[in-house]
């Protein structure tokens, strides 16, 4: 099951930019304004990393994220994203794929929002338990800012809710993203 849910992520995190590039490689060589532009246009898809801590395993957490707009001014979006919580002796794993709706959109704001989510790890006191992964769902909620230079940064907290009793992961991650292509006066 872990290579099932780690491939699906894997493929998610190449297969998004890599399906975009050629939109991304024609977005630089126009002008702002020009007909299918980044102004005329969808905003741009941004990727980033993220570090936290999750408070329900008591471990610090780094992560990959990726904000695909759904509608052209940029208030929903897809969010899938990656992370890894490092414990003693143990790492987990979670995938997440979250729509979030953004209160001003391109500009950034607030954003809420939940998803499916898919956490690797070993559920019980015994170390020799062997590892599963767990389907569960998460809500999230946060504040980003819109890219005021190269990027944008964002602060969220994300509750996960698992199937199993024993935990649901709780963390709270500081974020930046990277525009794939435009400039930020042009995204506005």
């Amino acid at each position: 099951m872990l290579r099932i849910a780690v491939s699906v992520g894997a493929s998610l995190l190449i297969a998004v930019p890599a399906i975009l590039a050629p939109s991304a490689a024609a977005a630089q060589f126009r002008e702002p304004g020009q007909s299918g532009g980044p102004t005329a246009g969808w905003p741009a898809v941004s990727v980033g990393p993220r570090i936290g801590f999750d408070q329900g395993s008591q471990g610090e957490l780094v992560g990959l994220q990726i904000h695909v707009p759904v509608l052209r001014n940029g208030r929903v979006e897809l969010m899938p994203s990656a992370d890894v919580t490092f414990l003693t002796r143990l790492r987990e794993y979670q995938l997440n794929a979250e729509v979030v709706y953004v209160s001003a959109g391109r500009r950034g704001g607030l954003h809420v929002g939940g998803g499916v989510a898919f956490r690797n790890s070993i559920y019980g006191p015994d170390p020799d338990t062997p590892r599963s992964t767990e389907r569960g769902y998460s809500v999230v909620a946060g504040v980003r800012s819109s890219a005021t230079g190269p990027f944008g940064v964002q602060l969220e907290v994300r509750w996960t809710f698992l199937d199993v009793a024993v935990r649901d992961p709780r963390t709270i991650s500081l974020g930046i993203n990277f525009p794939l292509w435009g400039r930020s006066e042009e995204r506005r």
